[in-house]
């Protein structure tokens, strides 16, 4: 096999890996900082508890400084209402698809959608460079931005799970001329995971920084800086009830 076959065979059964894992839907709690357009360029600390629902998060502090005491009654009633209108809760979350999933479908096409050559090792991973395929056909809107990424991905072996993914967008993306939208380059993705327990792996970190337009009104601007710890999994199909449980402090 050669060799650059045989490094785009160790990312194509990652990838293979981490589409398996998953397929299981397991569930996890943590803790979360998050700075983001959701958090209004805040630090939001919070408990986080994925359900089937969706995920509960619960405000714990914000820019370090934890709730008050009418700021703690105001969140808790916030869960309340969220446990008692589950319905309502699950469409909100409905269609939304987490930065796990998108990285799940960045990582299928990734064998044949970049060119994959060695860069050394990292913390006992693996390390490759990636660059776009010039013989790759993106189909889809998603793999015309995907195509333009330039980075590298680290992979834990024997395991073959996802260390690291770290992209940048190296040409700006235009749909329809620029009239259904662009998509800026100079954007950029990084993707850190780490072991939770024998079996399960969970992101740490998240950094998402795009900027763009879609179908002219509807941004896809994205500024996110996430750090996950005090990760655990959690039973599976937890009611809301439970999964507010869970979440306090």
């Amino acid at each position: 096999m050669p060799a650059n076959a045989q490094q785009t065979d160790v990312v194509a059964r990652m990838a293979a890996t981490e589409k398996a894992a998953r397929a299981q839907e397991r569930h996890f709690s943590y803790l979360a900082d998050e700075r983001s357009t959701r958090t209004g360029n805040h630090i939001w600390k919070e408990k986080v508890v994925e359900t089937d629902d969706g995920v509960l998060r619960r405000l714990l502090a914000v820019d370090g400084r934890p709730l008050d005491a009418g700021q703690s009654v105001a969140e808790e009633h916030r869960i309340e209402d969220i446990v008692a209108h589950p319905d309502a809760f699950r469409k909100l979350n409905l269609g939304h698809t987490d930065d796990e999933v998108k990285a799940t479908q960045l990582l299928e096409i990734m064998p044949r959608a970049f060119l994959i050559s060695p860069a050394g090792e990292e913390n006992g991973c693996v390390r490759f460079s990636v660059r776009p395929n010039p013989a790759f056909q993106p189909s889809t809107y998603e793999e015309r931005i995907i195509h333009v990424l330039e980075g590298t991905v680290s992979v834990k072996e024997p395991e073959e799970r996802l260390c690291e993914l770290k992209a940048t967008i190296t040409q700006p993306v235009e749909f329809g001329f620029g009239l259904l939208g662009k998509v800026n380059s100079g954007g950029r993705l990084e993707l850190e995971r780490a072991k939770v327990d024998p079996q399960n792996w969970k992101s740490v970190h998240i950094s998402v920084h795009v900027d763009g337009r879609i179908l002219l009104l509807k941004s896809i601007t994205r500024d996110q800086e996430t750090t996950r710890t005090d990760i655990h999994i959690v039973p599976q199909h937890l009611s809301l009830a439970q999964a507010a449980k869970l979440s306090l402090p």
